[in-house]
């Protein structure tokens, strides 16, 4: 990781995201680029432009001041570290163009567990579209959280998909190395309910057969990556249940997983199941974009 963004958010009374870029800038090397935003809506006051830029001034310098009390407190002196404090509505949108093209290794903030039909957050914003990895960090995790696990799909050959995978395992395996930690590995292997449940499909014996046709990807992923069979997690069941849920198991210091690199509409109405993971997990997720989707 050579530079990180670190995006701060004054509503959480703990700076989590700053804490982790701090902790990844010294395992790593990387230097830190800090951005505090602050908007108002300015409609009460004169509409003299002088008037708005004198307020919006006094209150990046308000901001400006926070941020810099933060990294006091942060004692981060021994790093590379700029700052700067933007007056900035649309939040994801500056971030995705501020990362163009790629200046970034990775972003990361305090990640939100929530969304509605009508609302969506900077978080899903983010990963959908933010051409760099970005890390959420949790702000609740597990206790004495220690692997890296990387949730990979085993199900398709196709190369977009093996790419992605070879990606996600880097990634974390460059992760758990910086911070003297297991890797470990999980796929789900996925059926459906609806023919399970309608008996049309013998359950046990579908899943032996897949976990047989599997065995010759898990010796290649344990002799490229050096791994032991016991770092690789197949189980069944959906992802978005099943990557948690090992997880929790491990309690896993932090999740990389990939995205599909859907947007729009079309994001709304499928999801990714980065996102549904992010609604059931308890320690930072790094997402990670197939590389043809980067803008």
């Amino acid at each position: 990781m050579d530079k990180l963004l670190i995006v701060m958010d004054p509503a959480h009374k703990h700076q989590k995201a700053l804490a982790r870029g701090i902790e990844l800038a010294r395992a790593t090397g990387a230097h830190l680029e800090i951005v505090a935003f602050t908007h108002e809506h300015l409609g009460a006051l004169p509409s003299d432009p002088a008037v708005q830029q004198r307020a919006r001034e006094a209150l990046i310098e308000l901001r400006q001041r926070w941020l810099d009390q933060m990294l006091t407190l942060s004692d981060c002196s021994d790093l590379h570290v700029t700052t700067h404090t933007v007056w900035e509505k649309n939040i994801h949108q500056w971030i995705i163009e501020h990362c163009q093209p790629k200046r970034f290794t990775t972003v990361i903030k305090t990640g939100s567990r929530s969304e509605t039909l009508l609302y969506t957050p900077t978080d899903w914003h983010l990963i959908r579209e933010c051409p760099v990895p970005v890390m959420l960090v949790a702000e609740q995790k597990w206790n004495h959280a220690h692997p890296i696990l990387a949730a990979v799909d085993l199900s398709s050959e196709k190369p977009a998909k093996s790419a992605l995978n070879t990606r996600i395992i880097e990634q974390a395996s460059t992760l758990a190395k910086a911070f003297g930690t297991e890797l470990h590995l999980v796929h789900a292997l996925h059926i459906s309910e609806v023919l399970a449940d309608l008996e049309i499909i013998n359950v046990a014996e579908h899943d032996k057969k897949r976990r047989e046709a599997l065995k010759p990807a898990l010796t290649h992923l344990c002799n490229t990556w050096h791994l032991k069979p016991e770092q690789i997690h197949l189980t069944t069941g959906p992802a978005h249940k099943v990557i948690p849920s090992v997880a929790s198991q491990l309690k896993a210091d932090m999740l990389v997983i990939g995205t599909s690199g859907k947007t729009g509409l079309k994001a709304r109405v499928i999801g990714n199941t980065a996102e549904k993971v992010l609604t059931h997990l308890r320690t930072d997720l790094l997402a990670i974009q197939p590389e043809d989707t980067g803008r």
